[in-house]
């Protein structure tokens, strides 16, 4: 089970994206970890472990960061079944649609976070504020940062996941 690998992981990224990268602001965005692991590893399976991912890195994203538990998974596990209808692994080896993958999924990722926090959190957002000065950068920064996610975890994929011929 991949989960083996994720919850270190996921442990580890929510340390460092609320220690670390909170820190590191650039235009009001700042590279989110677990929306790129979450994403990463949606393109690269071929069943539903994107989503088990997305609900589980969701809910340590949540213990750090002062939301209330759930509402990054509930933005998460839409995008990584998104992410799973579209078949993404079978593009994975097209750089392009990876970086359109990111992207959809990151802006997907903190539209559905925006609407948690408002609708089931109550939570007060502006709007205009948000979309422009954390949600636009922050998309930028996930998109930089999934070719080496996708490098990164596609060794550990292919391991967890060995090939299997048929004839």
């Amino acid at each position: 089970m991949s989960l083996q690998l994720g919850v270190p992981l996921f442990l580890l990224s929510a340390v460092l994206q609320s220690a670390v990268l909170s820190q590191l602001r650039v235009f009001g965005g700042q590279p989110d970890l677990i929306p790129i692991l979450v994403i990463a590893w949606a393109i690269l399976d071929e069943g539903s472990e994107g989503m088990v991912w997305a609900f589980v890195g969701g809910l340590f994203a949540d213990l750090l960061s002062g939301v209330p538990l759930g509402i990054s998974s509930l933005a998460l596990v839409p995008v990584a079944f998104a992410i799973n209808l579209m078949e993404a692994q079978v593009y994975r080896h097209n750089i392009v649609l990876m970086l359109l993958f990111a992207a959809g999924g990151a802006l997907g990722y903190h539209l559905a976070y925006l609407l948690a926090l408002r609708f089931v959190a109550g939570f007060p957002v502006v709007w205009s504020e948000s979309l422009w000065y954390v949600t636009l950068p922050s998309v930028l920064f996930d998109v930089v940062l999934i070719m080496p996610a996708l490098v990164l975890l596609g060794r550990w994929y292919d391991r967890l996941h060995p090939r299997q011929v048929r004839l």
